[in-house]
């Protein structure tokens, strides 16, 4: 059997952070969670992640701001980001989520839309 998946979510909307992490535990991946980059930071640290699903406007460090954290301090995460956002009418925030390449998940989504993403995100990883 291959080892489980572990998965941060970073995002400051508890309601969304408990039901993601919930969600990923039921699906069959170890999730680990952060309120805010401050808090992510530390756990980047401390373990290895498979994916990060990583909120775009937050308090203290704001996803962007972390996103180039990650680049800079663990650039081998940098292709492992899921953009969380509600904003992606943004025109400022639709140029940077493509500018990375990475995939997106926009709020409010459904259970069956992370859970392909998650396949899908596996299968070319």
């Amino acid at each position: 059997m291959p080892p489980m998946k572990k998965i941060l979510v970073i995002d400051d909307e508890p309601l969304l952070l408990d039901l993601l992490t919930h969600l990923l535990s039921r699906i069959g991946y170890q999730a680990d969670r952060a309120i805010d980059g401050r808090e992510a930071a530390g756990k980047l640290k401390d373990g290895e992640y498979d994916l990060i699903f990583l909120d775009i406007k937050m308090p203290f460090i704001n996803g962007k701001d972390f996103y180039q954290k990650i680049k800079t301090y663990a650039p081998h995460l940098a292709k492992r980001v899921v953009f969380l956002t509600a904003d992606i009418a943004s025109k400022e925030t639709f140029e940077f989520i493509q500018g990375t390449g990475n995939l997106q998940l926009q709020k409010p989504f459904t259970i069956k839309e992370a859970k392909t993403l998650l396949e899908n995100f596996f299968k070319t990883a």
